[in-house]
């Protein structure tokens, strides 16, 4: 038998963190040719994706130190 809680709270926990990339490209990109290169590479770790006529490095993520909560009773 699961038990019923009397209370429920949502949180919402966010910071702004800023995760650094370098793009090198034999061609001009455009903002959203650019969007498209990051979106290509992972951000778990220091990491560089290869394309046809591009290069990402996902260069760190520096966490944002200023983090805010909201908590909320659910009914």
């Amino acid at each position: 038998m699961t038990k019923k809680y009397k209370y429920k709270y949502e949180v919402e926990e966010y910071s702004q963190d800023a995760r650094h990339f370098v793009v090198e490209s034999d061609v001009k990109l455009n903002e959203n040719e650019i969007n498209d290169c990051i979106s290509n590479v992972s951000i778990d770790k220091p990491y560089t994706y290869k394309g046809s006529n591009f290069t990402v490095s996902f260069t760190g993520t520096e966490l944002g130190d200023d983090c805010q909560v909201n908590i909320s009773e659910v009914e």
